[in-house]
């Protein structure tokens, strides 16, 4: 796929002609380049949604998103990256903590001692109005500013390699289209856009800088190189308009392997890219299926190959894993009741914790029922019937005024400085193991523990 000719003298070569963009003499031989595509580092993240009572786990979250970043410059060196680009949320709070500043400013200066350049915007999360310590950075780190878009041209061997435009985010709530303040013709040289923003609304970020994929894709940009979505996506080619994803996961909705991509450019224009893990700590999840085990042993024997199963699948890095009892059958009722999931627990803990690398069980979720036919059950008309009713009813159309009720009376708590930073919000599926808790209590209480 050309995404830039090589040079024909001014005339219309046969790679303008055959190109997706429309036809243009072109001038300039493109001359190999490869860059480092990475985002959302998130240094210094407190890692939402689980507390490590095991001090070495803790410390092997604390220093995460660091090692990742590590891996970040150590992946440049090695691979003798012209440069690296980075799409915002450097930090993971608009005033940065001093750590993460000093971190971040060891890695830029190791590699501008290779001449490898930086460049890197600021996103929802480390806007410019956040709070920074003052440091002497290298020439080599380029920011770019929030006012308009600003492009700096890349030269290698005494030739321009890459224009690379950006712009950050002033404050956290960007709401313009971002996409559209760049350049719409297309230059002498291969264009890099950097930017933070939500492409094609993506419903599980929020939406900042919004813009359709076709903002980017009818621009003069050659490669999009974006942030903001934590998970990789590659939403067009030609041009090229990527999401590398997070290089660190910080719960258990950011599961598998994490890292950038590296990008090599060829003479001919064409682009090709390689996903490079760079991930310190990888999570992962397992699901236990209750049905026909009829002893607590065998569900132990189970929750010890499922575990196993996710370390293998790890690839050697320190796992935090999570196992989810599901299904119907016996020990439902058991499970809920006299410790039985934490003593499970804490046996399993026991078992992988000294594994090297470490191996952190976090929970087990019981989320197995008891052999009821809820969807008969909730026919009777009696008591229990008809609170099995009123929750089915609360999952369709009152799902919303439940997560209202829910987040006012646990406004205090989220509106807490510290609490916030560790707390995400409730969503469909917290709605629902709510409701999914208080129906097998009822039925418990109602009905008795030997459904």
């Amino acid at each position: 796929m050309p995404a830039r000719a090589v040079g024909c003298e001014g005339r219309l070569c046969l790679a303008c002609l055959s190109a997706s963009f429309p036809p243009r003499s072109c001038s300039l031989i493109v001359i190999p380049f490869s860059f480092v595509h990475a985002a959302d580092l998130h240094l210094d993240s407190p890692f939402k949604g689980i507390t490590a009572r095991n001090p070495q786990v803790a410390d092997a979250l604390r220093q995460a998103t660091f090692d990742a970043f590590a891996s970040l410059v150590d992946l440049c060196l090695a691979r003798e990256a012209d440069f690296v680009v980075i799409a915002g949320d450097v930090y993971d709070w608009a005033d940065r903590s001093v750590r993460a500043q000093l971190r971040f400013r060891d890695g830029i200066v190791r590699l501008a001692e290779r001449d490898i350049r930086a460049f890197v915007v600021y996103g929802n999360h480390d806007p410019l109005v956040g709070r920074s310590s003052p440091l002497d950075w290298p020439d080599s780190l380029r920011i770019f500013g929030c006012d308009g878009v600003e492009t700096v041209k890349v030269s290698r061997e005494g030739g321009t390699v890459a224009a690379v435009s950006g712009i950050s985010y002033r404050k956290q709530r960007e709401c313009r289209n971002l996409a559209r303040l760049f350049p719409r013709d297309r230059g002498e040289v291969f264009s890099i856009g950097l930017l933070h923003c939500n492409a094609g609304g993506d419903t599980a970020h929020e939406p900042y800088a919004p813009c359709d994929v076709q903002d980017l894709v009818s621009s003069g940009i050659d490669y999009w190189a974006l942030g903001h979505v934590h998970q990789r996506r590659i939403l067009h080619r030609d041009p090229f308009v990527v999401y590398p994803g997070n290089p660190q996961g910080r719960s258990f909705r950011e599961q598998g392997e994490r890292g950038c991509y590296l990008v090599s450019v060829g003479g001919g224009g064409d682009i090709d890219l390689e996903f490079c893990p760079l991930d310190a700590v990888r999570w992962d999840s397992a699901t236990v299926d209750i049905e026909g085990i009829e002893t607590i042993d065998r569900l132990d024997r189970a929750i010890v190959r499922a575990v196993e199963s996710m370390a293998e699948r790890s690839v050697r890095l320190p796992l935090v894993s999570r196992v989810s009892l599901t299904g119907r059958g016996p020990l439902s009722s058991e499970l809920r009741r006299n410790g039985a999931v934490d003593q499970l627990l804490e046996r399993v803990q026991t078992v992988f914790l000294a594994e090297n690398p470490f191996v952190w069980v976090e929970a087990i979720l019981p989320e197995c029922l008891p052999e009821v036919d809820f969807a008969e059950r909730r026919r009777v008309s009696d008591f229990l019937g008809q609170i099995l009713r009123d929750a089915e009813e609360i999952r369709g159309s009152h799902a919303g005024p439940l997560r209202e009720e829910l987040e006012e009376a646990l406004g205090e708590l989220w509106g807490h400085r510290r609490a916030a930073r560790a707390l995400d919000p409730l969503t469909d599926e917290d709605l629902d193991e709510i409701l999914t808790a208080a129906e097998l209590l009822c039925l418990d209480k109602l009905e008795g523990a030997d459904q």
